[in-house]
C-alpha cells in the first residue's frame, strides 16, 4: 500500500508532486567522436578531448582538464561536439555510468552519453547523482558482446523523477557536502600514507639517532645494526596448503594471498573449510598472533602481522614465526614491507618467468636488524601513523555509507527536503 502524498509510477513510488521525465524531455543527449589518429595535426592542441579511461574508478563531480587535447582541424574534420560547461558528461561503453561535469567547453570520444540540461527543467549536479543511483538500470538497457554498452537512443528513452528545481538543488547540496567531507578526508588519507613512506624510508634505513654507517648487501645501514638471514631470527619459515580443499559455509577461515592487501588480513571476503581439512593444514603451518604473514606466489611481497586469536589456514601463504628474542613482530612486519627489502626482492625476482620465491629462497633472506629496543621504538612510530590511517579510512567508510543511504531516500523522495532552506 503506498503512503499518503506518494503514488507508484514506472521507476517506482515516488511524491504526488514529483514528474516522471524521459532524459531526452529534460536535456539533449549527444555524443562524441575521435578525430584520426594518424593525422598529427588533428592532435594536441587547445580543444579538451575525454575518454572514459580517465574516469573509471574516479568519483569526481567536476573536470576542467584532459589526458588528450585536440586541434582546431580535428575538431573540424571529425563528428566530435563541443559541450558547454555543465554538461552531465556520462560513460556508456565499459564501464557505464561515470558521470562528471565539464567546467569548460569540452569534447568526448563516442564512449559517452552527455546531456546538455535544460536549466527550466533540471539541475545538472541532481542529474549528476541521480544517473550515479540509476546505474544498474542503466546497465540492464546495454548490450555489445565485446564490452557493455548503452546506446544513446536507449539513453534518451529512461524515465527519471523530477521533483521541482529548488529540490533538486536542495539534495544536490546535501550529496554535495558529503563528497566534500569525503574528498577531505581522502587527501589527509595522501598526506599520511606520504608520512608513512617517508618514515619507512628514514627509520628503517637510517635507524634513529645514529651517526655511523656500514655498506651491507642490502645498502648502507646504520654500524650498530647486524644483517640476519631470515632463517635465522625465526624459529619456523613454512607456507599453507598448496591444496584448493572443498569450501563449506560454516567451518574456518581460509586464508589465500587475495586476503592479505595494504598490510590487512581480510576476513570479510574469505572461503572456509572444514574441521577435517583444517586440522590437516594446520598441522603443517598454524597462524597464531605475533606471526608474519607474507604472499610468494603471484603478488609478491604482501606482509602483515596476525593480530586476531582464533584460528584460521592458509593457502600459498609463506608463514614467519619470528624469535621475539632476536626481532620483534611489529619491526619485522615493517622491515619486510621497506624498500630494502622490497628492493632486494625485485632483484631476486628479475629477469623470472614465474613470479614465485620458494621457502629456501626466503629462508636466506637478508633482513636489517637492529638492537631490540630500537626495533621498538621504529614499530612504536610506524604504528601510530598507521592508527591516524585506520581511523582516516574508517570515517571515509562511514561517510561513504551516509552518501548511499542519503542518495536512496534523497533521489526517490523518501525523505523530503526543506526547501525553504537556503541552498
Amino acid at each position: 500500500m503506498v503512503k499518503e502524498g506518494y503514488r507508484n509510477t514506472s521507476i517506482g513510488v515516488i511524491p504526488d508532486n514529483w514528474k516522471v521525465e524521459r532524459l531526452s524531455d529534460v536535456g539533449q543527449v549527444t555524443g562524441g567522436n575521435t578525430p584520426r589518429r594518424s593525422t598529427d595535426e588533428y592532435w594536441g592542441g587547445d580543444i579538451p578531448w575525454l575518454t572514459p579511461s580517465q574516469l573509471t574508478g574516479k568519483l569526481i563531480n567536476e573536470i576542467s582538464e584532459t589526458d588528450e587535447y585536440i586541434t582546431e582541424k580535428g575538431f573540424e574534420n571529425s563528428s566530435v561536439k563541443l559541450l558547454p560547461p555543465g554538461t552531465v558528461i556520462m560513460s556508456s561503453r565499459a564501464t557505464i555510468g561515470e558521470t562528471v561535469i565539464n567546467k569548460v567547453p569540452m569534447t568526448t570520444n563516442q564512449g559517452f552519453a552527455n546531456i546538455i540540461c535544460d536549466e527550466n527543467k533540471v539541475y545538472n549536479y541532481y542529474l549528476l547523482y541521480l544517473l550515479r543511483y540509476i546505474t544498474p538500470r542503466l546497465e540492464a538497457l546495454a548490450g555489445g558482446s565485446t564490452f557493455l554498452e548503452i546506446s544513446r537512443t536507449n539513453v534518451r528513452s529512461v524515465n527519471i523523477p523530477v521533483p521541482s528545481l529548488l529540490e533538486q538543488k536542495k539534495i544536490a547540496s546535501i550529496l554535495s557536502s558529503v563528497d566534500k567531507s569525503i574528498e577531505k578526508t581522502d587527501e589527509v588519507i595522501e598526506v599520511t600514507k606520504e608520512l608513512k613512506k617517508g618514515l619507512m624510508q628514514e627509520l628503517l634505513t637510517k635507524g634513529i639517532g645514529h651517526s655511523d654507517f656500514k655498506d651491507t648487501i642490502l645498502g648502507k645501514i646504520p654500524a650498530k645494526w647486524d644483517i640476519k638471514k631470515l632463517r635465522d631470527i625465526c624459529n619456523k619459515v613454512t607456507d599453507g596448503t598448496h591444496d584448493t580443499p572443498k569450501e563449506v559455509n560454516d567451518g574456518y577461515p581460509f586464508i589465500t594471498a587475495k586476503n592479505i592487501t595494504n598490510g590487512k588480513l581480510d576476513f570479510e571476503d574469505c572461503g572456509y573449510v572444514s574441521e577435517k581439512d583444517h586440522k590437516k593444514i594446520i598441522s603443517r603451518s598454524k597462524p597464531e598472533k605475533g606471526d608474519i604473514l607474507f604472499t610468494h606466489i603471484g603478488t609478491i611481497g604482501q606482509t602483515v602481522e596476525v593480530n586476531v586469536d582464533f584460528e584460521f589456514s592458509i593457502k600459498n601463504v609463506a608463514l614467519f614465526k619470528p624469535n621475539n628474542e632476536l626481532i620483534k613482530s611489529k619491526y619485522f612486519k615493517y622491515s619486510l614491507q621497506s624498500n630494502i627489502v622490497q628492493g632486494f626482492i625485485k632483484r631476486i625476482l628479475q629477469g623470472g618467468v614465474q613470479q614465485y620465491l620458494g621457502l629456501t629462497t626466503l629462508r636466506g633472506f637478508n633482513i636489517p636488524v637492529p638492537p631490540l629496543e630500537e626495533q621498538k621504538k621504529i614499530a612504536s612510530i610506524l604504528s601510530s601513523v598507521d592508527a591516524k590511517l585506520k581511523k582516516e579510512e574508517e570515517y571515509k567508510a562511514k561517510l561513504e555509507r551516509l552518501k548511499k543511504g542519503l542518495m536512496q531516500k534523497l533521489l526517490t523522495g523518501e525523505i523530503r527536503v526543506n526547501t525553504e532552506m537556503e541552498v
